[in-house]
């Protein structure tokens, strides 16, 4: 199977990322591929249908699209923006639910099992924007997983060069990764 990794921070050593990372990791060890992308690559520009109607489909995402719609999975790194989900990630997104014909378009998200996990500095881990994306994913269509990999005290974790593998985290996303692609196969 093939899932595709991306989160919603552009930061380079983003905690958001390194909690996706080791899911994915944990994904890729079961033997299925994983795909990441960066999304500050893409340089979309904010959506407006204003947007969308003079510049046209962005042409750095039909690809990306064409990605998420191929993925029998997604693993979302999900940062938390003032209890929300990051600007980056929600326009992202947003132009994901559109068309290269300016129309709106779910299909990429149509049943579509999705795992989120973040991280953040203090104690709760990002929780809140966690259940943000779930909600919105929910209500594109999307299938999303019933636990979220949430790592607290990020920095902290994150300290540690290479967390071993009988570390309560690297267990969880060990545990996590298993139960996600189980869940993928039956989709």
């Amino acid at each position: 199977m093939a899932f595709l990794t991306f989160a919603g921070s552009d930061r380079e050593k983003s905690v958001n990322w390194l909690a996706a990372s080791m899911v994915s990791t944990a994904v890729s060890g079961l033997g299925h591929e994983v795909e990441s992308q960066r999304l500050e690559t893409l340089n979309l520009p904010l959506y407006s249908q204003v947007t969308e109607q003079s510049t046209g489909y962005p042409s750095s995402l039909r690809d990306f699209r064409c990605s998420v719609q191929k993925a029998d999975g997604l693993i979302i790194g999900c940062p938390e923006f003032n209890g929300l989900i990051t600007p980056l990630l929600l326009n992202t997104l947003t132009w994901l639910t559109r068309s290269d014909q300016g129309a709106p378009d779910l299909s990429a998200f149509r049943v579509k099992p999705v795992l989120i996990c973040s991280s953040s500095p203090g104690g709760l881990g990002g929780i809140r924007a966690a259940a943000e994306l779930a909600n919105y994913l929910r209500g594109i269509g999307a299938i999303v997983f019933p636990e979220f990999f949430i790592v607290p005290q990020a920095f902290s974790v994150f300290s540690e060069p290479n967390l071993a593998s009988d570390h309560p985290l690297t267990v969880r996303a060990n545990e996590i990764a298993l139960a996600f692609t189980e869940l993928a196969k039956k989709v």
